[in-house]
């Protein structure tokens, strides 16, 4: 008589069983994780980003109204000029120096302070005696400013940028009696030295000049 096969697993042994599954599924994950953890990524050489300079673009300098000049001509005499100095550039630009024509250009004179209307008696050509301080028989002599005029970028509130330049037109003693109660555009200045970079703009107006 043949006696029936016990199909119960024992219960130890399939506790163990599950046990081991278990212990050896823990180790198989763990394996993964470890391995992605140290997986090192380098970088290639040369590897780069892109960057572009700015466009550099020349300042302008123009006759300005107001504030109106405190010091006034007379033959023999020296007075201040004011101009307004615009940046176009999207950074500062440092002015420390300009450059002057001869100091036979003379200064054309107006009626009014539009410089809209010359006076008759006052013109360059007359000549009307008036030209910039410290100005040479030479074209394009450097005259170092007092303090550094620092106009802000492009549309910065100090941009334009309005200076007083103390006493740098001179008025000859032989000017014409027509240049009387006149307002004057100065003679163009043939260059200044300036650079561009970072740095605090001048508060606007200021007062500068050249002494030399």
């Amino acid at each position: 008589m043949r006696h029936p096969s016990n199909s119960t697993e024992d219960p130890r042994r399939s506790r163990r069983r599950r046990f081991l599954v278990a212990i050896l599924g823990a180790a198989a994950v763990a394996a993964v994780s470890y391995g992605a953890t140290n997986w090192i990524v380098g970088l290639q050489g040369g590897s780069n980003g892109e960057g572009q300079s700015a466009n550099v673009s020349n300042l302008s300098i123009s006759a300005v109204a107001s504030p109106a000049a405190s010091n006034l001509l007379y033959p023999g005499s020296t007075g201040d000029v004011v101009v307004s100095i615009s940046n176009p550039n999207p950074f500062p630009v440092t002015i420390t120096a300009v450059n002057l024509p001869t100091n036979t250009t003379s200064a054309t004179g107006y009626t009014t302070s539009s410089l809209t209307t010359t006076q008759s008696g006052c013109l360059a050509s007359t000549p009307s005696g008036v030209t910039w301080s410290f100005a040479t028989g030479s074209s394009g002599t450097t005259h170092t400013l007092t303090t550094p005029l620092i106009v802000g970028s492009s549309g910065s509130s100090d941009n334009p940028l309005v200076v007083t330049l103390t006493n740098d037109a001179s008025m000859a003693s032989s000017a014409p009696a027509a240049c009387e109660n006149t307002y004057f555009s100065m003679p163009s200045f043939t260059g200044v030295a300036a650079t561009g970079g970072a740095a605090t703009a001048t508060s606007s107006p200021a007062t500068d000049g050249w002494t030399s």
